[in-house]
């Protein structure tokens, strides 16, 4: 067995100390996205199944008005308070859900084939690309999946995630993961 992650062909790790809000709002608002630029130093993106990142914060389009901002927990209130300073008066909502999602890294010249088990999305990079993001499932569980530079993030409702995680590697055994 290797002794590193770069000499496995798939690594599944859990991602500890994420942060992790929803932002509801109209991003077609000039002010709205202003400020929420001005907040995370990031613009929304609007395009369907994208994403936009800066070093503190990743933002995740998950619908027309709704985004996932990621980012470090010992950062999290601050870019919310920031967030909520900047949208006061707006019809926007930012809630905070870092206790309800896990995630899991899950890296390796195989990642791609293993989600493809249990997921129904066409996961070659030239059809969901670095920064893509979906709402999709895996072996029957509700996900979010993001295409990082490194392999894939996956985020799942907390009551999921031992399930996820034992499908995971349990998928994995293959490849010696």
């Amino acid at each position: 067995m290797a002794d590193t992650m770069t000499d496995m062909p798939v690594w599944i790790a859990p991602l500890l100390a994420v942060g992790k809000l929803i932002l509801r709002c109209d991003a077609a608002d000039k002010k709205i996205a202003a400020a929420a630029k001005k907040a995370l130093g990031v613009v929304l993106p609007t395009e369907p199944l994208t994403s936009s990142a800066s070093d503190k914060v990743t933002m995740c389009w998950l619908g027309p008005d709704e985004w996932l901002l990621l980012c470090a927990e010992e950062t999290r209130e601050t870019l919310q308070a920031a967030l909520e300073t900047g949208l006061a008066g707006q019809h926007a909502a930012i809630v905070d859900v870092s206790d309800a999602y896990l995630g899991f890294d899950i890296v390796g010249e195989k990642a791609a084939e293993l989600l493809a088990k249990g997921c129904s999305l066409d996961l070659h990079p030239t059809a969901f690309a670095q920064g893509r993001v979906a709402r999709t499932t895996l072996a029957k569980v509700d996900i979010t999946l993001l295409r990082t530079a490194e392999g894939f993030r996956l985020y799942v409702l907390r009551s999921f995630a031992d399930y996820t995680g034992l499908w995971l590697a349990d998928a994995a055994r293959e490849y010696g993961g």
